[in-house]
């Protein structure tokens, strides 16, 4: 059934014209409004069952390497949501559609790394902190007791298929619950729950809780892109919608949206030995990702704008949007020099390692973006230049850096802004030079 009628385009000034449109998907594909000629707002009761909001929480909140980024709160209240770019409705998916979709690719599960997705077609990221065998039991026991779950957020795609925003891991408890396995190959059974479920498997219960699950349904927002800035709403928006439970972070969006080779291409530098040893363990929100990310769209920055003082012109905040269009400009690299940047990269993070070791692109202890981006940002440019520099030279430059009370203003105020960006990649760009042997 056609569902455009009740599509809204994102951004109207009108927020009663702006209303999700609840839309059921059945079973066997057919999609029919739940509420034909209206639009129907669903609330949740104002009291959860208890213990229901520990059982929506997950284990991304492990700790991570502290990363100071000044850009997240520079980046708030600058961007804008365009009328014509993006459209959205309500849905309501049945839980056995929703398996027989996950199982024949309609709806897609994606993997921050592809070789976690033999087979597919489509990567992009997944959350790293995934669910327990505990938590995965208790979202199932959830849905027979009835109870309230959070919605799904789904993109769709060109090809007609829905990438999977927000949700990943309540999707894979549902496909593992109806295999009967979980991830892991283990045999998936109930037993964290409710005592006349436990030890239940799917195919073991009985039928009429079987009826109750497959009859089920999970509301979900479906978002589609119009025109080529359609990915870019999608980003801004769902940042908005982005809240409760464990949120995603931007890169965690970013990636998702923009995923392809240039995607696997900074994943790939992310394994980078020298940069693990910089940085430390793998970030499980993607923050070791998007520092990479910034240098390289730094380094293009510097390369076009032409003025040989290691600012650029080409540089426009907010950093979000920056970032995107980074990826967005490179997502197939076709005109991405890709040998000669993981190089460069590679011969970086080398050279700062021999001159200080871990703990080379460290600024007052702990890892600051800021620091970080114009750091490799010129090193890389230094390396692609044919140049040099020694591990000597270069912790004598690095030194230098921490103690310039100009180069700390810009890299601990206002990180995003246009001058402080200029400002750290000029006073950067000087003090490696003079080191360097170019």
């Amino acid at each position: 059934m056609d569902v455009s009628p009740w599509r809204n385009r994102c951004g109207q000034q009108d927020r009663q014209a702006c209303a999700f449109p609840r839309v059921t998907a059945k079973a066997d594909g057919e999609r029919v409004p739940s509420a034909v000629g209206g639009r129907e707002r669903r609330e949740l009761p104002s009291a959860l069952p208890r213990g229901y909001g520990d059982r929506m929480q997950t284990s991304a909140d492990l700790p991570d390497p502290d990363v100071i980024d000044e850009s997240v709160t520079d980046d708030e209240g600058l961007v804008d949501l365009g009328d014509s770019t993006l459209s959205y409705l309500g849905a309501d998916f049945d839980v056995a559609g929703l398996v027989r979709r996950l199982e024949q690719g309609d709806i897609v599960v994606p993997r921050f790394d592809p070789d976690e997705s033999a087979g597919s077609e489509i990567s992009g990221f997944q959350r790293q902190g995934v669910w327990t065998p505990k938590k995965m039991e208790q979202f199932i026991e959830s849905l027979l007791l009835g109870w309230p779950v959070p919605s799904i957020f789904l993109v769709l795609e060109p090809d007609q298929r829905y990438l999977v925003l927000d949700g990943q891991q309540r999707l894979t408890a549902l496909e593992s619950f109806y295999k009967g396995k979980y991830p892991n190959g283990r045999e998936f059974s109930l037993n964290e729950v409710a005592e006349h479920l436990q030890g239940a498997t799917y195919e073991t219960l009985n039928s009429e809780s079987r009826r109750r699950l497959n009859n089920t349904f999970i509301q979900a927002t479906v978002i589609e892109p119009k025109g080529p800035d359609g990915r870019e709403s999608i980003y801004r928006l769902f940042g908005r919608l982005n809240s409760g439970g464990v949120s995603l972070t931007a890169q965690e969006i970013r990636v998702a949206l923009y995923r392809g080779p240039v995607v696997d291409w900074i994943r790939d530098l992310n394994h980078d030995e020298n940069w693990r040893r910089l940085f430390g363990p793998a970030h499980k929100r993607l923050k070791d990702h998007e520092l990479i990310l910034r240098s390289l769209a730094l380094l293009r920055a510097m390369s076009t704008s032409g003025s040989g003082n290691g600012e650029t012109s080409a540089y426009r905040p907010p950093m979000s949007d920056f970032l995107n269009n980074y990826l967005k400009d490179n997502r197939d690299l076709k005109s991405t020099p890709t040998a000669e940047l993981s190089d460069a990269f590679a011969k970086s993070t080398s050279a700062l390692v021999a001159a200080s070791g871990s703990n080379a692109l460290r600024y007052s202890g702990t890892i600051n973006a800021a620091h970080v981006d114009a750091t490799l940002a010129n090193l890389m440019s230094i390396f692609l230049g044919g140049g040099s520099i020694s591990p000597s030279e270069l912790k004598k430059s690095l030194d230098k850096l921490r103690d310039s009370e100009e180069y700390r203003a810009y890299v601990t105020r206002s990180t995003s802004h246009r001058d402080s960006v200029n400002g750290r990649l000029s006073v950067a760009r000087s003090i490696f030079s003079e080191a360097a042997e170019l």
